[in-house]
């Protein structure tokens, strides 16, 4: 069995310390293989927040799988935003994350699905583009794993169905072909945990959403991150709060859920 820890909008620069130094403690207790990063290591893309994002990836033993968010490029250095937007990110990140792993059970992959900036006047939402989604794809089409994983920032599925925050362009486009290849595909920036299921014939792939990690931009929901256990007939989905505990927070478990596969 693999178990994978699933985190997103981590938004350094607005985060509780008491949840940052929760979740590092609790990582090696739980024994977690894999930790995949959808995304939003920063509030603003500063020097000094992504400083503090590399420290705290830098104090976790597994391996770490990272995709670029919105707020991962440099909010007030427009020049950057628009010519570098991922400069910082990836100079800051390179030595602690990749974007993809693999070994004899899981293969994992990323892509970008934020930009610097849209032609559109919210560039907060997603965008899938066929360029940027076909060497993910292909690798994990090719793949002997037993599982297979996508990860991005920006739902391809949800509850909302591409409505609101959750407007991803061209997912509704994008997303059988996801689920044909993808069994499970990991998404944050609506900080909102969900889970659905694509019928694709042959089996069942899971779109699951999670919640912002460790900052106070939370919405209706608490901070929170998943533990996901994967087996060869189904995952097992354990959901972490944030709650109040001795005049600052920690994570508590409250909900397990069974996503089957066939």
């Amino acid at each position: 069995m693999t178990r994978l820890a699933h985190i997103a909008d981590l938004h350094f620069g607005d985060e509780d310390p008491s949840l940052v130094a929760d979740f590092l403690t609790r990582l090696p207790e739980a024994g977690v293989d894999v930790v995949v990063v959808a995304g939003d290591l920063t509030q603003t893309g500063s020097r000094r927040e992504f400083a503090l994002a590399a420290d705290f990836l830098a104090a976790i033993d597994p391996p770490v799988v990272l995709t670029p968010g919105n707020h991962d490029t440099p909010l007030l250095d427009i020049a950057s935003r628009l010519t570098r937007p991922w400069r910082r990110l990836q100079s800051a990140m390179a030595a602690h994350a990749t974007p993809r792993f693999a070994d004899d059970d899981i293969h994992i992959e990323s892509f970008n699905s934020a930009r610097g900036a849209q032609f559109r006047l919210d560039w907060s939402l997603g965008v899938i583009s066929r360029r940027k989604l076909a060497a993910p794809i292909k690798a994990l089409s090719e793949s002997p794993a037993g599982t297979r994983i996508l990860t991005a920032h920006h739902p391809i599925l949800s509850p909302l169905e591409n409505r609101g925050r959750a407007r991803t362009r061209r997912a509704p486009r994008f997303a059988q072909q996801i689920a044909e290849t993808a069994d499970l595909v990991l998404t944050g920036h609506l900080h909102q945990h969900f889970a659905c299921p694509v019928d694709t014939g042959a089996r069942t792939s899971w779109f699951v959403g999670v919640s912002t990690a460790f900052s106070s931009r939370t919405r209706e929901e608490a901070a929170g991150f998943n533990l996901i256990d994967i087996s060869d007939t189904h995952f097992d989905l354990h959901r972490f709060d944030a709650v109040d505990h001795d005049g600052g927070k920690r994570f508590e478990q409250t909900g397990e859920t069974r996503l089957d596969r066939q």
